[in-house]
């Protein structure tokens, strides 16, 4: 007779644990916790961190996520003109040679997944050495139900694990659902802390949001700071709310924080940070993406 023994670690990995309300609500308490921290002495008003560059054409990436693409094999981000322009190659090598070419990662040259189910596996492979991209990603699956079964408090717990790994993407989720009821309970509490720290990490829809927030709730110098960082990071949405006001002639209060020396500095600022993430291969890419911010 076989002696009884404790489950293989594999086993026990294999086996999720089922995630309750009270789980993530647990995570959620000790995650503002650390990022209350997180804000403290924290220059909210600094320029926002630098983006990588591209890792195939050296390239500053944009700070808008739909203008990249996330390499499950390798972990790497590649943006849209060097993955598109790779797709084009392999195009153009499946009509001239009678045996197809293999799409390859533009990076590491693994193949591409050949379904949604392995691409999801690479994700969570990711995710086991705590990608906080792979991490992101999972997150989004999990609650739209793509592939995996739709389970929104795995999502939620995906989201938390991408956040305390460094996430900025994630914060802006997690506001997002504190903010409009979705996944969570509204609070307006948390929902500015994880705003706050997404634009600190770097995150300039975030950025431009908070500062929103601020001019709207009357407190006008305080958003016109938040958007003078933003618009310096190229995004063109706070650019046009500071030019708005400037040109107002006073019908929008905060004209008196602005002068025109001030409003020449953004504006270089904007034009350098929108030019440093072109090239010529983006542009060509370039379709569907939201020209309000345009970094």
């Amino acid at each position: 007779m076989g002696k009884k023994g404790k489950k293989s670690k594999k086993a026990q990995e294999g086996k999720q644990k089922k995630l309750t309300p009270k789980d993530i609500g647990k995570r959620l308490g000790a995650l503002v916790k650390k990022l209350e921290e997180e804000l403290k002495g924290a220059d909210l008003f600094a320029p926002l961190p630098p983006m990588e560059d591209c890792a195939i054409c050296c390239i500053r990436m944009s700070r808008l996520e739909d203008r990249s693409f996330y390499q499950a094999c390798c972990g790497k981000i590649i943006c849209d003109g060097c993955y598109k322009e790779n797709e084009e190659f392999v195009e153009k090598q499946n009509e001239q040679n009678k045996k197809p070419t293999i799409l390859t990662c533009p990076f590491c040259r693994a193949p591409e997944p050949l379904s949604e189910e392995e691409y999801v596996r690479r994700l969570e492979a990711r995710a086991s050495q705590n990608d906080p991209n792979a991490l992101h990603c999972l997150a989004s699956d999990y609650l739209n139900g793509n592939v995996v079964p739709k389970d929104e408090l795995r999502g939620l717990d995906f989201y938390i694990r991408a956040i305390e790994h460094g996430s900025a993407a994630a914060c802006n989720r997690i506001a997002y659902h504190y903010h409009t009821a979705l996944m969570l309970p509204v609070n307006k509490n948390r929902c500015d802390i994880f705003q706050r720290v997404g634009a600190l990490r770097g995150g300039i829809v975030a950025r431009h949001g908070i500062g929103a927030h601020e001019y709207n709730s009357g407190n006008h110098e305080v958003g016109i700071r938040h958007w003078k960082v933003a618009a310096e990071a190229g995004c063109q949405m706070s650019l046009d709310a500071l030019k708005k006001i400037f040109n107002a002639d006073g019908k929008h209060p905060g004209k008196m924080f602005i002068s025109k020396d001030y409003m020449d500095r953004v504006y270089r600022a904007c034009h350098e940070a929108q030019e440093e993430v072109k090239s010529e291969e983006r542009e060509k890419h370039r379709i569907d993406v939201d020209d309000k911010f345009k970094c």
